[in-house]
């Protein structure tokens, strides 16, 4: 499949960048970054510069459980420091926070489209739905600055990317509570949305 920001196949934008938060502080928390779901793989990967291969170093990968470190409510996180030069823009530190497994260790070179995590919904994560909050910042201690470039999107609750390969499935005859059990794991997973789910009477 092909990787669509963060992950191989459909990424899904359910909270953009640069919003003022509902998770917490009663809606005065900014979000600095965007929070995607891969629709088709769960691997975090190391993202591409719209649409060029980029490098960089893990310098974390580990959870923190201070409270008193803001940075307990990313979970199990991953952030690189990318390989100087690259990209025209002032980002230098790429982090993928809330994820359920960390597949790499401080210290390991990293490329783009090498797997990094598993998404997930640890720390104080929104939602209880499985994702990735991706931020980009300029210094490992500044603000997060615009992501879409790394996250192959725009910055708009939506799908993007294409599945490799879409298979048709028919099931039936069903109830109508199967019915309206099917139709709402095609709406949870964006194939209504899409315009991939049909529905018939016989």
């Amino acid at each position: 499949m092909r990787q669509t920001g963060i992950f191989a196949g459909r990424a899904q934008v359910v909270y953009p960048y640069g919003r003022y938060g509902w998770t917490r502080g009663g809606g005065k928390v900014w979000h600095g970054g965007l929070d995607l779901v891969g629709l088709d793989d769960t691997t975090v990967r190391m993202p591409y510069y719209k649409g060029k291969r980029i490098t960089g170093r893990v310098v974390r990968a580990r959870i923190v459980t201070d409270r008193r470190d803001k940075t307990w409510e990313w979970g199990w996180y991953v952030c690189v420091q990318l390989d100087s030069a690259q990209t025209p823009d002032a980002v230098n530190f790429l982090y993928f926070a809330h994820c359920e497994k960390l597949l790499v260790q401080a210290g390991q070179t990293v490329t783009s489209g090498d797997a990094l995590a598993v998404m997930g919904n640890t720390g104080n994560a929104a939602g209880g739905y499985k994702h990735c909050h991706l931020e980009v910042r300029a210094t490992a201690g500044g603000t997060g600055l615009d992501p879409t470039a790394y996250a192959g999107c725009e910055n708009a609750v939506g799908i993007y990317g294409a599945a490799a390969k879409l298979q048709t499935i028919t099931i039936g005859p069903v109830s109508q509570g199967d019915a309206d059990a099917v139709k709402a794991l095609c709406d949870a997973r964006g194939l209504t949305a899409a315009g991939l789910y049909t529905s018939k009477w016989a």
